[in-house]
C-alpha cells in the first residue's frame, strides 16, 4: 500500500480541524499541533499524531520529519470591534504564520501550505466577494486576517514559499460551539423555548464542514494549481437566517416562538455576505446542496 501523504494541522484541536480530522484521516496522516488539545476526541484516533504546543512562543522541533502539506487554522475568532485585541490577534496568527515560514522555508517535501483567511475580509462591500475584489474590513479581526493573507501572498511571491490562502464561508456542523447560530437556534427549538432574534433578513454563505473537507481534499490534490492563489471555499449561494430558523421550526414540529426585531441589527451590518466560487470551480468541481447540508445536521 502506498504510504499516505503528511498533514500537519495546526491549531487542529478546534471545530474546523477536527472536522478536518474526521473527513480527511483515512486519505493523510495527520499531525496535529494545538496549545489546548482534546484528548478524549483524538482517543477516537490513534493514528493521528498529537503535539501539545504554543506555536507563538515555540516552533515544531527539528526532529519531526516535514509534511507534504500544512493547513494554519491558528487563530482567535472574535466579532468583537475591541482595538485592544489587535496584540493578540496579531500573535495568533501573523506572527504564527511567521515561526511556520521560518521553519519550513528551506523544506523540499512541502507542497502546499494553506492559510486561513476569512470570508469577514472582504467586509462592507456588494456581494458576490470575488477574489480580487479590494478588501474593507470591519474588525480588528478582518484587518489582522487580511494582513496575514497579503503576509502569505508575499512569501509566495518574493520568496517561492508554496502557499495559499482559502477564505470559508460560513461554516456549521458537529462540534461547533453551542452559541453559534445554527446550533443555537435547533437548540432552542428543540426546547420550545422563544428565540428573541434580529429581523434576520441578512443572508449567509453557508457551508456544511464535511462539504468543506472535501473541498480542502480537492486542493491538496490540486496543489499545483493553488499556490499563490485566495480561493473562497463555499457553498456560492446564501440564504437568510429567517428562512433557516423557519426551515429547522418546520421539520422540528417546534412550539417555540420567534420574536423577529426583538434585537437589532448589528452596527454596520452586511445583509447579503455571498462567496463567488468561480475559482475553486476551475480548480476542482465541486457542489453542495445547502438545504441537504441543512437536514444532515439535524439528524446528528
Amino acid at each position: 500500500m502506498k504510504d499516505k501523504k503528511k498533514i500537519f494541522l495546526i491549531g487542529g484541536s478546534g471545530f474546523i480541524g477536527k472536522n478536518l480530522v474526521r473527513c480527511l484521516s483515512p486519505y493523510y496522516q495527520i499531525s496535529i499541533f494545538d496549545k489546548y488539545i482534546d484528548h478524549d476526541f483524538f482517543a477516537d484516533y490513534p493514528s493521528v499524531n498529537v503535539y501539545q504546543l504554543d506555536l507563538v512562543a515555540d516552533n515544531i522541533p527539528s526532529e519531526i520529519i516535514a509534511p507534504d502539506y500544512i493547513i494554519n487554522l491558528a487563530s482567535i475568532v472574535t466579532a468583537e470591534r475591541d482595538l485592544s485585541l489587535f496584540d493578540e490577534l496579531i500573535s495568533s496568527n501573523l506572527k504564527v504564520l511567521l515561526n511556520l515560514y521560518e521553519r519550513f522555508k528551506d523544506t523540499s517535501s512541502l507542497k502546499l501550505f494553506i492559510q486561513f483567511g476569512s470570508s469577514e475580509e472582504y467586509g462592507s462591500i456588494s456581494s458576490p466577494f470575488k477574489e480580487e475584489n479590494r478588501e474593507y474590513p470591519n474588525s480588528p479581526y478582518a484587518l489582522v486576517k487580511q494582513l496575514t493573507t497579503n503576509t502569505a501572498l508575499m512569501l509566495h511571491r518574493n520568496y517561492g514559499f508554496p502557499t495559499m490562502v482559502v477564505r470559508p464561508g460560513n461554516l456549521f456542523g458537529p462540534g461547533q460551539n453551542k452559541n453559534k447560530f445554527i446550533p443555537y437556534v435547533i437548540d432552542k427549538l428543540r426546547k420550545g423555548e422563544p428565540l428573541n432574534v434580529s429581523p434576520c433578513e441578512q443572508k449567509r454563505d453557508f457551508i456544511y464542514v464535511d462539504d468543506f473537507a472535501e473541498d480542502i481534499h480537492g486542493l491538496l490534490k490540486n496543489y499545483k494549481k493553488c499556490e499563490g492563489e485566495i480561493v473562497n471555499v463555499s457553498s456560492g449561494n446564501s440564504i437568510s437566517l429567517k428562512t433557516i430558523i423557519e426551515f429547522y421550526k418546520m421539520k422540528l414540529n417546534s412550539i417555540s416562538e420567534i420574536h423577529y426585531g426583538a434585537l437589532p441589527y448589528r452596527k454596520n451590518e452586511s445583509m447579503d455576505l455571498r462567496c463567488d466560487i468561480g475559482k475553486l470551480m476551475t480548480i476542482m468541481y465541486c457542489h453542495s446542496d445547502m438545504m441537504l447540508s441543512f437536514n444532515r445536521f439535524l439528524k446528528l
